[in-house]
């Protein structure tokens, strides 16, 4: 009943014979920028994580879902990655993609890979705090 009132008070000025109602409003979106690859499959892992000359390194997260310590890990690691940062984040579902995690010799949970223009730069495995992640994305 209210949009009918709103509708009758706020008649569409018509412009003549190319008036289009759909686009009475517009709207413009731009790009948003996402560095963070979240469930990355192997075709996403390989084309950014194996990437020579890419721009920025990318941290790669190997988790699983019942991984307690990567559902905490995780949001520190996006914390200090995305547009704003020199860092890009992807995460890896390692019961998905059993074979990434072998190739990267990924024994326990949570493992992060730092990767840079494709190559392994620097590995930690478990969980750690904000200080240990700032200290580790300052030897990359």
């Amino acid at each position: 009943m209210l949009s009918q009132a709103l509708r009758s008070a706020r008649p569409l000025a018509k412009a003549g014979p190319s008036f289009r109602p759909d686009l009475a409003r517009s709207f413009h979106a731009t790009r948003i920028a996402r560095d963070h690859f979240l469930d990355a499959n192997e075709e996403a892992f390989n084309k950014r994580a194996l990437e020579e000359g890419s721009a920025k390194p990318v941290l790669v997260d190997f988790y699983a879902e019942w991984c307690q310590p990567c559902r905490v890990l995780t949001p520190l690691l996006k914390s200090h990655t995305g547009p704003e940062s020199s860092y890009d984040l992807m995460t890896v579902n390692v019961d998905d993609y059993p074979e990434l995690a072998a190739k990267f010799k990924v024994s326990a949970l949570p493992t992060v890979v730092a990767f840079k223009n494709g190559v392994v730069k620097n590995k930690f495995v478990g969980f750690r705090g904000d200080a240990d992640i700032k200290k580790f994305l300052g030897m990359l």
